[in-house]
């Protein structure tokens, strides 16, 4: 469910990412909608966050790039072992570059990541 005024949010802060970040942010944002259209993209807790009968994923900027992020990511498969947590924080993928980027494999995770939040 995409409103202008949350979309606006989620713009101003791929804007102010350098272009390198910004441009793997965008393909990572247009994964995650066109995954699951239905969500809800807003900002909270100061970063693009994804929901759907509670809080789905994220992504974020990282030192060396971006993070894609899922709240309940302890609980989905993850047969590729590119989720990793540190800190206390949601397990996330590390994106350093384009080709870190696999789409079907992201989609995946989103659609998991929402039929936990159904059940």
């Amino acid at each position: 469910m995409r409103n202008r005024t949350t979309a606006n949010q989620v713009d101003e802060y791929l804007d102010t990412l350098p272009d390198e970040k910004r441009e793997l942010a965008e393909v990572v944002r247009q994964i995650i909608l066109a995954a699951v259209p239905h969500l809800e993209e807003c900002v909270r807790w100061d970063l693009p966050c994804y929901f759907f009968h509670g809080p789905v994923c994220y992504f974020a900027s990282s030192r060396s790039g971006i993070h894609l992020g899922f709240f309940r990511g302890k609980e989905l498969a993850d047969p590729e072992k590119r989720l990793v947590s540190r800190d206390g924080q949601p397990p996330h993928i590390k994106i350093k570059s384009m080709q870190d980027i696999q789409s079907a494999y992201f989609t995946e995770l989103v659609r998991a990541a929402v039929t936990l939040n159904r059940t």
